[in-house]
């Protein structure tokens, strides 16, 4: 029966979240294993105080009742769960004095609030439970390739293209600017050639831009006058002499 029942609440196992009180804050592990469902809780600051308590298989049997069915416990470990995960947790008679014990209550604001007791542990006891809880976290690291938290996107989501990789500036450039080192006198003279080149190209397009265009503007009529004694008719050939005709006189 002690199996059945623990069995039953594997889904409050390796649970672990935050609870305010006040201005404290404290830390809830919940555990299950084969002899008792166990709470840890954790004062957080520079004292580390630990607390613990745990609820055996007898004892869930008296929340539920004697008549408990394998539904009732499911039903009761999924409510407790959500309650754990939601946050839905109280924390009774906290006093910051030493080894005084405490109560975690579970949906404190449901009709059947599960409470704990809760009693503070030495802090040789609290030390041991961190460093083994430390090393479960160390051994499950190791499957992410010892990251402490798993990441929280993939290197490439599915169907979209990875990312281009922006190549860096040579660290030869980066280290000038850093230090703005002057040019050396190579790079300096083959700025000037640039330069020099640049401004004879500009002043090139600037006369071209000035000179009319070829062809442009009414064309000049050459007046040629004809040689002397050339024919009107045809300049090229000489005129024609004519001797004026006499005619005799009645009287002779």
């Amino acid at each position: 029966m002690i199996m059945d029942v623990l069995s039953r609440f594997g889904r409050l196992d390796e649970l672990i979240q935050m609870v305010y009180h006040g201005f404290d804050r404290f830390v809830v592990l919940s555990q299950v294993d084969e002899s008792a469902w166990t709470i840890h809780l954790a004062l957080k600051g520079p004292v580390g105080r630990w607390w613990r308590g745990a609820r055996s298989s007898q004892d869930i049997l008296g929340i539920i009742g004697t008549s408990a069915t394998p539904q009732a416990l499911d039903t009761l470990a999924e409510e407790l769960s959500e309650a754990f995960v939601n946050g839905e947790l109280a924390i009774d008679d906290w006093s910051p004095k030493k080894g005084v014990n405490m109560k975690l209550t579970l949906g404190p604001t449901s009709k059947n609030p599960v409470r704990v007791p809760l009693v503070e542990l030495s802090p040789t006891e609290g030390a041991a439970y961190a460093a083994a809880l430390l090393s479960e976290i160390a051994l499950q690291a190791q499957l992410r390739r010892c990251r402490l938290n798993p990441p929280t996107f993939s290197a490439t989501t599915p169907g979209l293209p990875p990312l281009a990789r922006v190549p860096s500036p040579p660290k030869t450039l980066e280290r000038k600017d850093a230090l703005n080192v002057p040019p050396s006198p190579a790079e300096a003279l083959q700025k000037i050639h640039a330069l020099e080149a640049e401004l004879a190209e500009a002043k090139t397009q600037k006369a071209k831009n000035k000179s009319p265009p070829l062809n442009s503007g009414p064309k000049s009529t050459v007046v040629t006058h004809a040689p002397k004694g050339a024919s009107l008719a045809n300049p090229h050939k000489k005129a024609r002499k004519y001797q004026a005709l006499e005619f005799a006189s009645d009287e002779e």
